[in-house]
């Protein structure tokens, strides 16, 4: 029997495959309804200046020039009979730029002069009315999206985030999914959804830049970052011993019961306006550190210049993927004030997605085999945490289980026929995980190193002896979860063929420098509207339709600000100018 196939999910899967198997050929007879839908899309990119991280030993360069040539042909197919529809949506990307081939016969593999992958986003069969009415179930890869908010959804935990195109974002990836709904009423509505497989959230090219940015510790405890931060210093300063990230392993979640992840909602409609209440069971998709291994290498890494080092210390690195649950509340609707002004005024649409996230606590392991610089020796074994003289200790927190709020907060009104404006207060960017706000304490670091000259070893070595980098540490620190303030806003125009658009994200939470002054620990914020503090993404774009589902565009992304702030950050990708030609059937 052909159905047995489908065993290998759950035993209790079976049952329903076949069910749907034996229901498409039952219904055939009446007559399928076919729906189809074709884009073809063309996307040149410039990267306008160079974007660089790392020290001088291990500094590498996100080069000025042609950033990708994408070209794209996304096809969605779905077929319905009666009570059963079956839908297929897929992206087939062709890259047009590759930077390296290699040696002589990657001349003859098609996969390295022509490039590409298929993005296979929904590919799932659903079944209505299965055993009573109102009930209905789907099975296969599928995007489940619960939040109202445009594009920052903290409660959109189901599909993992696909960030591989920077113009793309909030798109996320589908997955092999079992979801099941049930409309009591008209207006309320009982969702569960069975997530066997995790799957981590995709990110983009730059993103490699941040295994260069040391400096970036994740540990919470201050004092032994400082530590860590000044040892690093006097290594590479000092000693011309660079540490870099050699290695890097990332733990998936084993395919287990256990593992699984799952989710409710309930919702409905009152008084016009929406509204859900959701619970979610599973994983950050962003992976966080497990742990560092450090070993010694005596091979010298020498820049172009011919300045080499004395070795390097080599780390490999162990990334995970840590428990959480999330409480999700949405609210969406329109309210008018202006009605009993004049009642042919619009109303300004409002949306609310909250997200109360309960993190499950991560430790970080660092150990190090045996460690010999400058007349110093390191034994092998685990990192002295304490200070006491002794390996091992209590090991630092990455994450804490402390709960912590992430939000959208959205406006939106319609002006005539021709302008429409766009406002929200996001708390939390997609990427921040931990607890730490305006609300309550919690920070992560963003820049690192010592104060004054790190290669004077006079000032820098009694610091590093007493285990103590409390006199000799230089941070850039900023909180974890951040608050920003996007604005966007369209303009048509030429009969509604011209479209002009401005999408703004101003950083709004600043950050804090932390250095020692006089033998004493200062901060200084660094407020948001000033050059030490300022952070912004903007995204002007122009495009004209012709008709006929055919579409020309011109734009820019524009990430401003310091190398240590959320924009400015190299590894964000740097600013981009692009043309694209887009046609739909």
């Amino acid at each position: 029997m052909r159905c047995s196939r489908f065993r290998t999910l759950a035993f209790t899967l079976a049952p329903l495959a076949c069910l749907a198997s034996f229901t498409s050929v039952a219904s055939a007879q009446d007559g399928p309804q076919w729906e189809k839908q074709i884009k073809i899309e063309s996307d040149f990119r410039f990267r306008l200046e160079d974007e660089s991280l790392g020290d001088v030993f291990t500094k590498r360069t996100l080069e000025q020039g042609v950033e990708r040539n994408q070209n794209i042909l996304g096809t969605k197919l779905s077929v319905g009979w009666e009570n059963l529809r079956a839908v297929a949506q897929a992206d087939l990307v062709l890259f047009g730029y590759q930077s390296q081939i290699d040696g002589l016969e990657g001349l003859t593999e098609i996969e390295q002069l022509q490039p590409y992958r298929i993005d296979i986003n929904e590919l799932y069969v659903q079944v209505k009315d299965l055993l009573v009415d109102g009930f209905q179930i789907r099975v296969g890869q599928q995007i489940v999206q619960w939040g109202v908010g445009d594009q920052f959804n903290p409660t959109n935990n189901l599909n993992p985030e696909d960030l591989i195109d920077p113009l793309l974002f909030g798109k996320q990836q589908g997955n092999f999914m079992i979801r099941g709904d049930f409309w009591v009423t008209d207006e309320f509505s009982l969702q569960g959804v069975l997530v066997p497989l995790f799957k981590a959230a995709r990110l983009p090219v730059s993103s490699q830049l941040q295994l260069l940015a040391l400096d970036r510790i994740p540990i919470i405890d201050d004092k032994l970052r400082w530590r860590i931060n000044t040892e690093r210093s006097v290594a590479l300063g000092a000693l011309k011993t660079p540490t870099a990230v050699d290695t890097v392993t990332v733990i998936q979640p084993e395919p287990e019961f256990e593992n699984m992840q799952v989710g409710f909602k309930m919702g409905g409609t009152v008084g016009e306006q929406d509204w859900s209440l959701s619970y979610y069971n599973g994983r950050t998709d962003f992976p966080v550190p497990l742990k560092n291994h450090t070993r010694q290498s005596d091979t010298p890494i020498c820049t172009e210049k011919g300045n080499c080092s004395n070795g390097a210390l080599l780390t490999d690195t162990t990334l995970h993927f840590p428990k959480m649950h999330v409480y999700g509340l949405n609210l969406a609707g329109e309210f008018n004030p202006f009605k009993a002004v004049d009642p042919n005024i619009g109303g300004i649409g409002y949306r609310l997605e909250g997200a109360l996230v309960v993190p499950q606590e991560a430790e970080m392991i660092l150990s190090n085999d045996a460690i010999s610089l400058g007349g110093f020796s390191i034994p092998e074994g685990e990192y002295d945490y304490d200070g006491d003289g002794k390996p091992g200790g209590k090991r630092p927190l990455v994450v804490s289980d402390q709960p912590y709020l992430k939000w959208t907060l959205g406006l939106d009104y319609t002006f005539g026929q021709h302008l429409y404006v766009n406002t929200m207060w996001v708390h939390g960017f997609v990427d921040e995980y931990g607890a730490g706000d305006w609300m309550f304490e919690g920070r992560t670091p963003r820049l690192g190193d010592t104060v004054g000259d790190r290669a004077d070893l006079a000032t820098l070595a009694p610091c590093a002896l007493a285990q103590d980098g409390s006199q000799c540490a230089h941070e850039i620190l900023r909180p974890r979860q951040g608050d920003y303030w996007v604005i966007g806003m369209d303009v048509k125009f030429l009969d509604d063929q011209a479209l002009a658009r401005l999408f703004a994200i101003l950083e709004m939470s600043g950050y804090i420098e932390s250095t020692v002054l006089d033998g004493v620990r200062v901060e200084r914020k660094l407020d948001w509207f000033t050059p030490e503090g300022f952070s912004a993404a903007i995204f002007p774009e122009f495009s004209y339709n012709f008709g006929n589902g055919l579409e020309l565009g011109l734009g820019a992304l524009f990430n401003i600000g310091k190398s240590y702030t959320k924009f400015g950050d190299p590894a964000a990708g740097g600013s981009l100018t692009f043309a694209r030609a887009r046609y739909t059937l």
